[in-house]
């Protein structure tokens, strides 16, 4: 399926949320991520029960450090 993340497509093949984001980001990277689908942000408790769709618009935020 085409997925818009972060306004470029991208072609996945993961059923959830929480299974596409640890195989693009590790799971020791997702501290501090803040993931929006189709505009509402999604708590990360609920990233393993949310389906991705076909066109789906992924917003990802990282929270950084610095000043």
């Amino acid at each position: 399926m085409k997925l818009s993340v972060n306004s470029e497509f991208r072609e996945v093949n993961f059923a959830t949320l929480d299974q596409w984001v640890v195989s693009e980001f590790g799971a020791n990277n997702i501290k501090g991520m803040a993931i929006a689908v189709n505009d509402s942000v999604v708590p990360g408790s609920e990233w393993n029960s949310l389906l991705l769709q076909d066109g789906d618009r992924i917003l990802i935020v990282q929270a950084t450090q610095g000043g």
